[in-house]
């Protein structure tokens, strides 16, 4: 719009309102990039008739009735991009979405423009997760694990207040829940170990020069039984749950587990198998469900639950 309005804007101008639209200062090389992607980049679509007046140091559309409003986007198409930047948004505190923030912004911009010229208010909108403590770390971590270099670092236990000292070979970074998490070869003068550790709870980060050669870990099949981060040193079980046909259409929806069978399906249940590893995070899950889930096998787990469910009641009497 601005390359519309007389008196017709020079590059400081553009600058100025490109600051203000992103609200964040922006650098004379970036607005001129800006500029030449608008004019030729062909993915983009724009094909913008940008003209620069050389006598008055000004810019302007040779075609006085184009927009970028009036480019050749669907509705669905817009939608989509929508949605998109609704996802990458709630992620763009991570080191890797972090990087490309500026372009997010500019495709955001663009964006709404195109919405606010057809009426369109916003439809999608997504919780925002909270940003995690320890998220920085992702960045130095990744860097050790391609060089293959060990991690040196204090670490403190939720619920504890001693703090250990730990080496580790990392191999992988897992997310769950909206928590980050790191898992290697825990270093000791005894014995190796494959561990797990929280982001939020490391301290004193560093990249030592010590590297190691293998992962003492399939990276590929080392979460393929397990709902979380917890691996510990169970075995996959067969898990039998039977849900209540409402919660049912919601474990139909979104499964459980890729291992996830369905063996019957009624007005009265929803029989599923899974083959998993007994672990905290799958109790928690399965408590959540209350009384829309009771677990047919295995028998141990079955106890396990019925134990606290006994000590949930006990705290309403």
């Amino acid at each position: 719009m601005r390359l519309r309005k007389k008196p017709y804007p020079q590059l400081s101008d553009l600058i100025d309102c490109v600051s203000e639209g992103l609200d964040k200062p922006m650098a004379l090389r970036t607005v001129q990039m800006d500029l030449q992607e608008m004019r030729h980049n062909q993915s983009l679509n724009f094909n913008a008739p940008i003209i620069y007046d050389v006598k008055e140091k000004t810019y302007r559309y040779k075609d006085e009735t184009y927009s970028i409003h009036n480019l050749p986007v669907s509705a669905d198409e817009l939608h989509g991009l929508d949605f998109a930047i609704s996802i990458l948004n709630q992620f763009k505190h991570l080191p890797a979405i972090k990087q490309f923030e500026e372009a997010i912004q500019k495709i955001a911009s663009t964006v709404k423009m195109n919405k606010d010229a057809r009426g369109e208010n916003d439809h999608i909108q997504l919780d925002k997760p909270f940003i995690i403590k320890g998220i920085e770390l992702v960045e130095p971590i990744l860097k050790a694990i391609s060089e293959r270099r060990v991690l040196k670092f204090s670490y403190q236990k939720h619920g504890s207040d001693a703090i250990s000292q730990n080496l580790l070979e990392p191999y992988l970074i897992r997310e769950s829940k909206n928590f980050w998490y790191v898992i290697g070869n825990g270093i000791s003068k005894k014995d190796h170990k494959i561990l797990t550790f929280a982001l939020d709870r490391i301290v004193d980060l560093q990249i030592t020069d010590q590297t190691f050669s293998d992962d003492k870990i399939d990276r590929k099949n080392f979460y393929k039984n397990v709902l979380g981060v917890t691996v510990g040193e169970g075995k996959p079980e067969k898990v039998m749950l039977s849900f209540s046909p409402q919660q049912g259409n919601y474990i139909k929806t979104i499964p459980l587990h890729n291992s996830q069978q369905i063996l019957k399906d009624n007005k009265n249940e929803l029989r599923i198998s899974l083959e998993l590893v007994i672990n905290t995070e799958l109790k928690m899950q399965l408590l959540s469900y209350g009384d829309k889930v009771k677990v047919l096998r295995p028998q141990k787990l079955a106890d396990e639950l019925k134990e606290s469910a006994k000590r949930i009641l006990k705290l309403y009497e």
